[in-house]
């Protein structure tokens, strides 16, 4: 593969989870083989940098892990790539891991890490090479827990969400997360493009306590950024919370995943504009590997079909209104 390196870098970066507040949550994870690293203390990351061409940002909301909820997710980043008929071209590169906290970027907002010149074409994958050692999980002031990432494994999610993200090693210390989906950034239009760290998907708590990392990233776009938005209610009118709603594209694809709150609220993120299929599970697993299990569903039924709902690409929140259950 052709491999070219812009002088003048600069992407637009924030990572961050789906927004749902996770009580009641029964999970029970799968065990997979992880890679343990060692801890450091991440370095502190500040705003962002002005406009450039070609921006990536990457967010989402604090996920619930066996009834501990998410308050940081740091994601350190030492080289950021993007492939572009057959080339790939080095967007940034950091000598110290660029920390990222993905939780401080929600609704489909981002810290800018770097900028450039990259132009407005096609893209055919996005690449980031993290720093194992600072990238962490912190659930409070004195419980920081190291991500341990799966490397060259399937995604274990019951829908395939995670199967266009490969998560491979990079030597000592280092994986590569390469998101294979592509998209386009038109002429005269927005340069940001964001990068959805599905956290609810990607992250898993092991029976020990550890946590385990299998990466589903989204790209949108923000040109062409969209959302979808509603509540699960189950026969009573009641709230069901952490049922898993999936945004099912035209084609087939999985747009994006989120779960519903303690109101029954969701908001599923990052889509690109279009028609999408709703499908409510009850029962689900994630790409990492977590088993999750609806609290106030009207029946054990793995999975209810939803509306069909088109989202537009004008950075608003299309309303499918109540999803019953």
């Amino acid at each position: 593969m052709k491999r070219n390196l812009i002088s003048t870098t600069a992407i637009a970066l924030s990572l961050g989870l789906a927004a749902c507040s996770g009580h009641g949550m029964q999970t029970t994870p799968v065990q997979p083989d992880a890679q343990g690293t060692s801890l450091i203390k991440p370095m502190d990351v500040t705003g962002g940098i002005g406009p450039s061409l070609f921006n990536l940002l990457l967010g989402d909301a604090k996920p619930n892990l066996n009834g501990k909820t998410l308050q940081h997710l740091n994601i350190g980043i030492r080289e950021i790539d993007v492939v572009s008929n057959g080339a790939s071209t080095m967007l940034a590169k950091y000598d110290t891991p660029r920390v990222v906290d993905v939780l401080a970027h929600q609704n489909d907002t981002g810290e800018q890490v770097a900028r450039s010149g990259a132009g407005m074409q096609t893209y055919q994958q996005v690449r980031f090479v993290v720093d194992v050692a600072s990238s962490q999980a912190l659930f409070g002031r004195n419980d920081t827990r190291q991500l341990n990432f799966l490397t060259s494994t399937s995604t274990f999610s019951s829908v395939q969400a995670g199967a266009n993200t490969v998560t491979t090693a990079d030597g000592p210390g280092a994986v590569d997360i390469t998101v294979t989906q592509p998209f386009s950034i038109p002429n005269g239009s927005n340069p940001d493009v964001r990068v959805d760290f599905n956290a609810y998907e990607s992250i898993a708590m092991l029976q020990d306590g550890s946590i385990a990392a299998l990466p589903a990233l989204f790209i949108s776009p923000m040109s062409d950024i969209a959302s979808i938005g509603g509540r699960v209610l189950n026969a009573q009118g009641k709230p069901v919370q952490n049922a898993t709603v999936v945004a099912v594209a035209s084609d087939g694809s999985i747009g994006n995943t989120t779960f519903t709150d303690d109101r029954g609220r969701f908001r599923v993120g990052t889509l690109r504009s279009g028609t999408y299929r709703l499908m409510i599970y009850n029962q689900y697993t994630t790409a990492s590997g977590q088993h999750v299990s609806a609290d106030g569903a009207t029946s054990n039924a793995q999975a209810i079909t939803g509306p069909t709902v088109t989202a537009t690409g004008s950075g608003t929140t299309t309303a499918a209104g109540t999803l019953a259950d």
